[in-house]
């Protein structure tokens, strides 16, 4: 039985392994697919290099190259266009041979629109997803809820376009209560274990949010550059808040469910296991959770904002600036991610407790 499972498995890969290689090799010819010229190019020649430093010896290079190629979508025509880039591509794109261009065409001449990158793309997405199939689990259940939740988001984001954010933060509320519904019934189902996560997760996540505005409030907000949200994108609260619920309620559903189910299996071992004993449990279970979360909470705030700091720091600004200015607003979500995570130890533990008993009973 073994070898025949393990057979199966090794089919299974090599379908989707090779299902990977067909989709890439695939997206790398599809130029045929697309309404705008894709050109592929042939040849590059550096035409002109331009070094500067500003005054804080930042020093950066300006270099223009002509692109030639051939459209792969319009008959093989040649084109040729001017390209110029700074050498950090802060905002700009080298382009080099072989590569494959999107260009818009403006009466005779074409201009570069963006480098088509949908063979790394496919290539990225088919690892991944070879990868899961890998281990063993239950990935069509995961897939599911992908599927599900990416389409939420889609209709989320197309109700803020249509309504100009005038309903941002509501709708951001609807949009969390269904995407963390969805992606746990598709994974755990229809179970008490489903309805423990979701309601530990909702319970924990609007306390963290009610009392963190309720403090930032008291103190009028004071430190807080809610203007400097990315982009500067208004209105500043609404937007501010929308990224904390999303944020706050990813780190906390893992938590709950790593709470329940670890009293879950408890009860399953000890069977007459007082309430009061599993209450007791998941509060440890939870302390030990918290720090890691945290840890790892405060590693993406970092790592998220250290090109901005270092942008600061290189221009001169102190060390006491640059935070405040950089960093005010990841430490503010982190500090109400931290107390929704401590919320969410006694909570899941409370909820867990009384529903494992009285379910077993």
């Amino acid at each position: 039985m073994r070898g025949i499972f393990m057979k199966k498995n090794i089919r299974t890969l090599l379908l989707v392994g090779l299902l990977v290689i067909l989709a890439t090799v695939f997206t790398h010819f599809d130029s045929f697919l697309y309404k705008n010229p894709v050109m592929k190019v042939q040849e590059v020649q550096v035409l002109n290099k331009d070094t500067s430093t500003d005054q804080y010896k930042n020093t950066d290079t300006q270099i223009t190259q002509r692109v030639s190629g051939i459209l792969l979508n319009r008959n093989h025509k040649k084109v040729t266009f001017r390209n110029t880039y700074y050498k950090s591509q802060l905002i700009d794109t080298k382009y080099t041979k072989d590569q494959q261009v999107i260009l818009t065409k403006s009466g005779k001449h074409y201009t570069p629109q963006n480098v088509k990158r949908d063979t790394t793309i496919v290539f990225a997405t088919g690892l991944v997803i070879f990868l899961l199939f890998c281990m063993k689990f239950d990935r069509r259940r995961l897939f599911i809820s992908v599927l599900i939740n990416a389409v939420i988001y889609y209709g989320f984001v197309q109700i803020i376009i249509k309504t100009h954010d005038s309903i941002l933060l509501p709708l951001t509320v609807i949009t969390a209560l269904l995407i963390s519904a969805t992606a746990l019934l598709v994974i755990l189902g229809p179970s008490y274990q489903a309805l423990m996560a979701y309601s530990s997760t909702i319970l924990s996540t609007t306390a963290a949010i009610l009392l963190s505005v309720f403090v930032l409030g008291l103190s009028n907000y004071s430190g807080i550059h809610l203007e400097l949200t990315d982009f500067e994108l208004q209105p500043y609260l609404s937007v501010f808040l929308s990224q904390v619920i999303f944020s706050v309620l990813g780190v906390i559903l893992d938590e709950t469910m790593d709470i329940s189910s670890s009293l879950i299996e408890m009860k399953k071992e000890v069977k007459d296991i007082a309430e009061k004993k599993l209450f007791k449990s998941g509060i440890n279970i939870g302390r030990e959770l918290i720090g890691p979360l945290i840890n790892i909470l405060l590693f993406i705030v970092i790592a998220e904002d250290l090109n901005v700091v270092l942008l600061y720091l290189s221009n001169g600004n102190s060390v006491g600036y640059t935070l405040n200015m950089t960093l005010s607003l990841g430490i503010t979500q982190l500090l109400i991610s931290a107390i929704g995570i401590v919320l969410t130890v006694p909570i899941t533990s409370f909820i867990a407790s009384r529903i494992i008993t009285r379910k077993v009973k």
